[in-house]
């Protein structure tokens, strides 16, 4: 886990973790597809916010990179 800013929550500091299981992989290579730029994916160069109803997903490098999951996820 790691502690970093996540926009989603209102800019402030949270707990962010590994993606977890293929379908939240293939959903935040989807949505972050934009932001690759032809790109491939690495799952590993991402994490999630822990927060309970947080669905960012960011780079680990770069909190600014990232996109919102879709709901159920």
């Amino acid at each position: 886990m790691a502690y970093v800013r996540c926009p989603n929550c209102a800019d402030t500091m949270q707990e962010f973790r590994e993606l977890e299981g293929k379908a939240e992989t293939a959903a935040a290579a989807l949505v972050l597809a934009p932001s690759l730029e032809g790109k491939p994916f690495v799952a590993k160069a991402y994490h999630r916010c822990a927060r309970a109803g947080c669905r960012r997903v960011q780079r680990k490098d770069h909190w600014s990179v990232g996109a919102t999951l879709p709901e159920g996820l």
